[in-house]
């Protein structure tokens, strides 16, 4: 039997998104340019069950999925706990511009709508000092979601750490690219047409009003010349479409990052089936650019 883990820090209540993206402004003027070795700080929360109106707006977003609490959505109550904790003194970095880079999320048990969770955040702070290359620096964050006392999902997420100044444009000549030849097993099961406006609503469904994903300005900022759709977004819609496929429940998921796609874009889902497992990629409608890349598992 698996129990909870004790935190010595008492459980707390997450705070509303919009409250907490507002504070995170503040983060902007953290500069740390400090050496220190890798921490890992945790913290509990409790979080009402979402809503039926939420989780009915979530599903319609995606035009359905198989699953009653799909695990996309699970990343949108763990990005509260990280942004929580983001917002804690003792984590190093602005949080607004933070890029998402990969994720997992794993179903342990059924997850009831109805319950309320107990999470358990952790996030690992890595090394940081002069000789510590920008691209090393990718908080890792590991969120437990327990009902009824049991562990029902744990989803983990890394993050890069970006800077206007580390990360502006490259001024290197472009490396030819190697036109796109599919493997065998590999089809292409769906076109999306993303408009500019996207990320705005799919903001307004998850939660997430990262500026990289909203305004030109900001995302300029970022080393973006345009607005870039979540990555959540892509990874959601993906699973909602595999779900529909197999008309099974997805019960684990993961995604890598590899490209930002900077709306307005038009992008393609390719999927290969496997003995245990389906792996996915959404690609360029050249089919040139690989944008992500991952897998699922199924009930």
């Amino acid at each position: 039997m698996v129990t909870m883990e004790r935190v010595d820090t008492p459980t707390q209540k997450l705070a509303p998104m919009p409250s907490m993206l507002l504070r995170s402004l503040l983060t902007l003027q953290r500069s740390d340019e400090s050496e220190a070795e890798s921490e890992t700080l945790c913290k509990s929360y409790s979080i009402p069950a979402p809503t039926e109106k939420h989780l009915s707006r979530y599903h319609q977003a995606f035009n359905g999925f198989v699953s009653d609490v799909p695990l996309a959505m699970l990343y949108c109550i763990a990005q509260r706990a990280h942004l929580s904790q983001m917002l804690d003194d003792s984590f190093p970095w602005p949080a607004p511009g933070l890029v998402h880079v990969s994720n997992k999320i794993e179903r342990h048990q059924v997850i009831s709508a109805q319950a309320p969770f107990q999470l358990i955040s952790k996030v690992k702070v890595p090394k940081r000092g002069p000789d510590v290359s920008p691209r090393r620096l990718r908080p890792q964050f590991v969120v437990e979601f327990w009902q009824n006392n049991e562990k029902v999902a744990t989803c983990s997420s890394v993050y890069q750490v970006m800077s206007g100044q580390s990360q502006a444009p490259s001024k290197k000549a472009a490396t030819p690219i190697k036109p796109f030849e599919p493997e065998a097993g590999w089809e292409n099961i769906s076109h999306w047409q993303l408009g500019s406006g996207m990320g705005r609503r799919y903001a307004r469904i998850s939660g997430d009003f990262n500026p990289i994903h909203l305004h030109p300005l900001v995302s300029r900022w970022f080393g973006f010349e345009k607005p870039i759709i979540h990555g959540m977004y892509m990874m959601a819609r993906a699973q909602a479409e595999l779900e529909k496929r197999q008309q099974k429940a997805v019960t684990y998921i993961d995604v890598t990052f590899k490209r930002p796609v900077i709306l307005p874009a038009r992008v393609q889902l390719w999927a290969s089936e496997e003995e245990d497992k389906t792996k996915y990629e959404v690609r360029s409608s050249d089919h040139v650019s690989l944008k992500l890349e991952g897998s699922v598992r199924f009930d």
